[in-house]
């Protein structure tokens, strides 16, 4: 069953247990028992508008239950296999939330008065922590507060008033507004449209007034929007542009079922796929050629790229329009890529699902399809994730097939199949909630979601339904997670509503090839909160950290490329919140030094997945021997954990920082 928000009876007996032998963490004794000091605090609740909260109840969550949580298993094999958490996974999946509903009855904690304050009774040990979190009565608040984050002290809440910030919520009603009605209000943040979640989906190299490519447009390899456009060359329907052939056929991989390569190869070729930008109208185009079955009528058929889809860090897709639906030209383009590469997924350009582009089992006799199935299209693949306020609607003209769309915004992009402009990107609703209730209130706090004043777990939860690999709800069980009416997660869900409505399966799967063979580091791209969940930052007694505690949902900073708070060239980001002497620390940990220059996520945040094409093994690393070549993906762990040699062997080959951040000056007969 899942929680309901209720936690199993053993891990109760856990924390009780744990509770007890702290002997003051869930402050059971009304009196302060012998040589504790009780404090009588008292909270002021308001709420992003200015009004006083009523009727919340203001609770002290032990640090010291929180920090127990940690101890308990997340289940990553049980999970990395099915794909399912487990009944006691979910207990404790949402540190406050869960041990809340477990011990509302026990917990210590005071109800908001009329004038929104709530007064603890004189049973509060000074010398303990505490998470201070809210859990409003109404639907109009959030579960949270301004100072549920970080753990405080009993005695600094002694005798004083401390104010909490709860954030309001838009209610179902709300309609998505988009993000020029935002930006009306809050211009200080148009630097999104510097950032990668505005700049996804795009005409080809032609950006909407939303988006702003001057952090991307330098000519500095994987950051640069146009690199994969330029394949594009001159030409026409019978000649010019790039050739793309695709060749030695492979059934058991996932989505690249074909090689790629831009020169004939020696192996059997199946198609080709001629990319060119038309002379005479000067639009993008790519060809379909049947090579191994010539007779084939839809051979020669000719599709226009009407979008690109990424292209600023590491990779790019390009969109074309058939019909009422959109669907991927099957080629990704790798700015990292090198056809000298003996790995298919490090060429220049790899295979994105021709498989759903032909219509024969044999490859031999192949023929290709006029459009691939509804289940292949962008509009149920990829656009819930990126469209701001998606919507689905069913063709009524073609029979199974959909139209997404994104909401009207006079400043987004113009829409391949309805011609109208909408936010066809991340927006500002995406992570505050629809504004129209917002708007009518003229701002000012009212009916908005601020996720910094909501629990971690909610506030990680709007960054991980995109960033994790769920099979969602809706007419497609596919990576999106939409629930059965195919819509999104609206901003400020908790986590176990996630996961009963947008689910069908959990998240990422180890047999769906989504792991390394340690069935724990990911393989798969878009899963930073299925690792970072995991992690003690997750979870424990001291700072719950939420993705936005090291990114920038804004954009965008000193890293604006990966929307990070800090430089990716030192290590302040980590020793922000870590004091740690890092040339010490490594010499303590490994008997060796790299020197100060040495960053934390070379061994904390190996490079473990690709999204890309990574880093070629084609030529030896610096110290190494022509018999020694290194490779790592260009996605970083977020388990913050350093895998060892041990966690590979040859049927487990993932990138570990033995493999790559040490080989990069080492020979590893060396070492």
């Amino acid at each position: 069953m899942r929680k309901g928000k209720w936690i199993s009876v053993v891990a109760v007996t856990v924390l009780m247990t744990v509770i007890a032998l702290t002997g003051c963490g869930g402050g059971g004794d009304s009196g302060g028992g012998v040589g504790i000091t009780p404090i009588k605090p008292t909270f002021l609740v308001t709420d992003t508008s200015g009004s006083v909260v009523v009727g919340a109840t203001v609770y002290a969550v032990p640090s010291t239950d929180v920090a127990a949580l940690t101890a308990t298993s997340l289940d990553s094999t049980v999970t990395a296999t099915s794909g399912n958490y487990s009944a006691s996974a979910q207990a404790a999946d949402e540190p406050l939330e869960d041990l809340i509903s477990a011990n509302s009855g026990t917990y210590l904690s005071a109800v908001t008065d009329s004038t929104g304050k709530a007064v603890f009774a004189d049973n509060l040990a000074a010398s303990d922590t505490f998470f201070i979190a809210v859990k409003p009565s109404t639907a109009d608040h959030l579960p949270g507060g301004s100072k549920c984050r970080d753990a405080v002290t009993g005695s600094s809440l002694n005798n004083a008033t401390t104010a909490i910030e709860v954030s309001t919520t838009p209610s179902a009603s709300a309609t998505f507004v988009g993000t020029s009605a935002c930006l009306g209000c809050h211009s200080g943040y148009a630097t999104v449209k510097q950032t990668m979640h505005k700049l996804g989906f795009m005409a080809p190299d032609a950006p909407s007034g939303l988006q702003d490519r001057s952090e991307f447009d330098a000519d500095n390899g994987i950051y640069n929007m146009s690199a994969g456009l330029a394949k594009y060359s001159a030409g026409d329907a019978a000649s010019g542009g790039t050739t793309v052939y695709f060749y030695d056929y492979d059934s058991t991989r996932k989505f690249d079922k074909f090689k790629t390569l831009e020169s004939a190869p020696t192996g059997t070729v199946y198609a080709t796929v001629r990319l060119y930008r038309d002379t005479a109208d000067n639009k993008y185009k790519a060809q379909f050629t049947n090579v191994i079955n010539p007779s084939d009528p839809n051979s020669g058929m000719i599709h226009e790229a009407v979008l690109t889809y990424g292209g600023g860090v590491y990779k790019q897709r390009n969109i074309t329009k058939v019909d009422d639906s959109l669907f991927m030209i099957p080629l990704q383009f790798n700015q990292q890529g090198s056809d000298a590469s003996t790995d298919r997924t490090r060429k220049i350009w790899r295979d994105y699902h021709m498989d759903w582009w032909v219509s024969s089992a044999t490859p031999t006799t192949m023929t290709f399809k006029a459009k691939p199935a509804a289940s292949a299209s962008v509009d149920v693949q990829c656009a819930p994730c990126h469209f701001n306020g998606y919507k689905l609607t069913a063709s009524a003209t073609y029979t199974g097939y959909y139209t997404a769309e994104g909401v009207a915004d006079a400043n987004g992009e113009i829409h391949p199949v309805t011609g109208v402009a909408q936010e066809l990107n991340i927006g500002c609703e995406t992570c505050h909630g629809p504004g129209s209730e917002h708007v009518a209130a003229s701002g000012n706090g009212a009916k908005i979601v601020t996720p910094q004043n909501i629990t971690p777990e909610r506030a990680n939860m709007i960054c991980g339904q995109c960033h994790s690999r769920p099979q969602g709800n809706g007419t497609f069980k596919n990576d999106s997670p939409l629930n059965s009416s195919n819509k999104m997660m609206i901003a400020g869900a908790s986590r176990a509503d996630f996961l009963a409505n947008q689910t069908s399966r959990h998240d990422a799967s180890a047999t769906a090839g989504d792991f390394w063979g340690d069935k724990l580091h990911s393989k798969s791209h878009h899963q930073q909160y299925t690792d970072f969940i995991k992690t003690g930052k997750y979870r424990n007694g001291t700072s719950l950290k939420t993705c936005a505690s090291c990114h920038n949902p804004h954009g965008p900073g000193v890293g604006v490329r990966h929307q990070l708070k800090g430089a990716t060239s030192d290590n302040s980001l980590c020793t922000s919140c870590h004091t740690v002497e890092v040339v010490a620390h490594m010499t303590a940990k490994t008997g060796v030094s790299m020197g100060a220059g040495t960053q934390c996520i070379q061994c904390h945040m190996p490079e473990t997945s690709s999204s890309g094409a990574g880093s070629n093994a084609t030529t030896p690393e610096t110290g190494g021997t022509s018999a020694a070549k290194y490779y790592q993906g260009d996605i970083s762990s977020h388990l913050f954990d350093v895998p060892l040699k041990t966690s590979i062997s040859s049927t487990n080959t993932m990138p570990v920082p033995y493999t790559n951040n040490c080989g990069g000056c080492h020979d590893l007969s060396s070492l």
